[in-house]
Formats: C-alpha cells, sequence, structure tokens
C-alpha cells in the first residue's frame, strides 16, 4: 500500500539504514543535513512510496547514489549534492529510452544515512509536491552497505552495472557502457576524480520481477521500524536492545568503550580496526573496509564476518555508528543481526563476494553466519 513519507519518516529511515549500514553507507549527519537545505529550498520534502506489487510488469525503477570523498561533499565551495544525482537519472532514463525501456521509478541501492537518501533527493527534486514527483519505490538494491560496484546482491545475482548513467554538479550527463561489473567500478572513479571528487551514479534498472527475486523488498519500511526503536530508545531512556528487539532479529555481542580507532584512508576507502574493551576489561576487534568486516576477540577467533552485519552504536545518544564517525572514549553497543537472506541462498552464492575483501585484511576459513 501507497503512503506519502514526511520529513520525520525520512529521518528515521535514514537512522535506521545507518545501522543496517554496518559501518558504512555514508555519512548520516549529512544526510540529515540535505534533509534540512533541501526542505528549506523546497518547502516540502513529502515523497510518495510505493510497494513493489504496486507497479507494473513493464515498468523500471533505478537505483541511484553518490560517490565521492567525503571532503568533497562538504566542500563549501560547491553546491551542496543533488545535482549531480538528478544527471545521472537523466542519464540513465536516455540509455534505457533506446531499449524501449521505461524508468519511471527510484529505489536505493544500499542503507545507509547518506546513499539510502539519494533517491529520495531525486524525488524531491523531481516536483514541487509529493504527487508531480518520481515515486520510490520500497525495496534496496542490497540491505546493508557495500564496498564497490563488483560486490552488490544485485550485480552478484547476475544484473550487471549496464548502461551506467552518470553526473556531476555542473550538468553534464554521462552515459558508459561498462564490459562488465569492474570496468564500471573503474570509469565511475575516474570519472569521479575528473569532476570534484564527486558524482551521481544510476544503473541496475529493475522491474518487478528483478526487485522481488535480487533486491531487498522493504527494506525502507524495515529500516523505519529500527529507526522508531532508536528514538524510543534515546527518548523513554528503555534499554536500545530490547526495543530493536521488538522490530529486528539482532544479538548483543558487547557493550563498552572504544579504547583505539586505527583508521587510514587506502584507495578511497576508511580501512582500519576499532578496538572496543567491554565491561570485565576484555577487548574486541572490528575490522573494516567502509563497512565492517568481521569481529574478533584478542586471541584471533572469529565471531561473525559480512555479508551480515556488525554494527555500532553511540550508547550516550542512540546514533548508530559509520567508520568515519567512532571516536576514542565513545561508550557503545556492539551489535550483530542478519543480512537479507538473499545473500546466502546456494543458488548463486552472493556471500562469496565478500571473501576478497575478508582475505585482503588477513581473514583465513569460511565465512561465520549470525
Amino acid at each position: 500500500m501507497s503512503r506519502v513519507l514526511k520529513k520525520q519518516d525520512i529521518i528515521e529511515i535514514l537512522y535506521g539504514a545507518t545501522l543496517l549500514g554496518a559501518g558504512g553507507g555514508g555519512s548520516l549527519q549529512y544526510g540529515l543535513d540535505m534533509v534540512e537545505h533541501y526542505e528549506k529550498e523546497k518547502k516540502n520534502i513529502d515523497i510518495e512510496l510505493l510497494d513493489i506489487d504496486e507497479i507494473n510488469d513493464d515498468e523500471y525503477a533505478a537505483m541511484v547514489a553518490g560517490l565521492g570523498s567525503p571532503v568533497a561533499m562538504l566542500d563549501e565551495n560547491l553546491p551542496m549534492f543533488g545535482p549531480e544525482a538528478v544527471n545521472a537519472f537523466r542519464a540513465y532514463q536516455k540509455a534505457l529510452k533506446l531499449e524501449n525501456k521505461e524508468v519511471k521509478y527510484l529505489y536505493s541501492g544500499e542503507m545507509g544515512g547518506y546513499n539510502t537518501f539519494v533517491p529520495m533527493l531525486v524525488s524531491i527534486l523531481s516536483g514541487d509536491e509529493a504527487s508531480d514527483r518520481i515515486k520510490l519505490v520500497d525495496v534496496d538494491g542490497n540491505g546493508r552497505a557495500v564496498p564497490s560496484l563488483d560486490c552488490t546482491l544485485t550485480d552478484l545475482r547476475g544484473l550487471e552495472p549496464y548502461p551506467l548513467g552518470l553526473g556531476n554538479w555542473s550538468g553534464d550527463e554521462i552515459i558508459a557502457l561498462p564490459t562488465d561489473n569492474k570496468a564500471g567500478e573503474v570509469i565511475a572513479r575516474q570519472l569521479c576524480m575528473a569532476y570534484d571528487m564527486r558524482i551521481g551514479f544510476a544503473t541496475w534498472g529493475l522491474n518487478k520481477e528483478d526487485m522481488k527475486t535480487k533486491g531487498a523488498e522493504g527494506y525502507l519500511t524495515y529500516a523505519q521500524k529500527i529507526g522508531k526503536a532508536l528514538f524510543s530508545a534515546f527518548e523513554n531512556k528503555t534499554d536500545l536492545l530490547e526495543e530493536l528487539k521488538k522490530v529486528m532479529e539482532v544479538r548483543e555481542f558487547c557493550r563498552g568503550k572504544i579504547e583505539k580507532v586505527d583508521l587510514k584512508q587506502v584507495g578511497g576507502f576508511d580501512c582500519g580496526v576499532t578496538v572496543v574493551k567491554d565491561e570485565n576489561g576484555k577487548e574486541y576487534y572490528v575490522e573494516f573496509k567502509n563497512e565492517n568486516l568481521v569481529l574478533r576477540d584478542e586471541s584471533g577467533k572469529s565471531y561473525i564476518t559480512a555479508p551480515d552485519i556488525i554494527s555500532m552504536v553511540d550508547l550516550s545518544t542512540m546514533i548508530p555508528l559509520t567508520n568515519a564517525d567512532t571516536k576514542e572514549g565513545m561508550d557503545v553497543l556492539v551489535l550483530m543481526a542478519p543480512v537479507e537472506e538473499k545473500w546466502w541462498r546456494e543458488d548463486c552464492k552472493a556471500y562469496l563476494g565478500w571473501m576478497e575483501e575478508l582475505r585482503n585484511i588477513g581473514f583465513e576459513g569460511d565465512q561465520i553466519r549470525y
């Protein structure tokens, strides 16, 4: 059943999406800043959200996201991010029109405080009222955040990012025809460097059947339920884990203080280890490359790996943290949750798409499920 998302709905979705982003997915604060900016500019930011079954079989929705450095996203000499994504979506619409396919809708490419908002932003900028705007479909491309185009649920389940629509803030619209997912990643990142280190990109046009078989159905609604639980725990001073258990499958791994954040930027990614000391003085290590990849203890024993979800929440604010937000001295709750179940299906073994990332940080053996 379709519904109109108001400002508070959007904010709750972004909070929940940040938790599901598992350390990645972009800055929640930047997502919230964009909400405030475009509310002032457009007066209202209402968006109509559709269930998958409400679209026709021959209609398509496009994934739209932002790509760039955090520094460039915050560059005060450039306009607020937005035109990049609009221009990327327009380029992608034109590309699919050549194949006689109509792109009428939008969906999010990953869960995260920033990238979950990007398709909403394109919708907001497409008209003055919800009824005039491009509609959003209640599906996510991954059900979590991902490090690259070649480690996505849509790609690993047989859909390559072809064609690829790209755009910058000044109005350029680029259509790329990559030969495979790795080529798409290279093209996007090279254009990003050429265009002030921030671009929009659009790809993976999905019809109704694709959304059901390759996407994470209902994940915006799911993220909003999680966001409501985070707000409830903060406002009512109730236990966060108990609030979350009402809306999702989740387990507490530990509560403790961040002792150290070893963070370095490698090839445009935030890489490193966050050390958390629990209430009994035992240290645990969350290893990440943008997203949290593995959770282990002092002996080297691992407890869970990607694609399942490892997230941290600041217990003083109940705000879920990305790996750009973690600071020494924070009191945090470390959580584990199951990822969208399509990642673990044996028909395509999409979970193996994470093995290269895990091997690169020294993880050995089989992946460990929730």
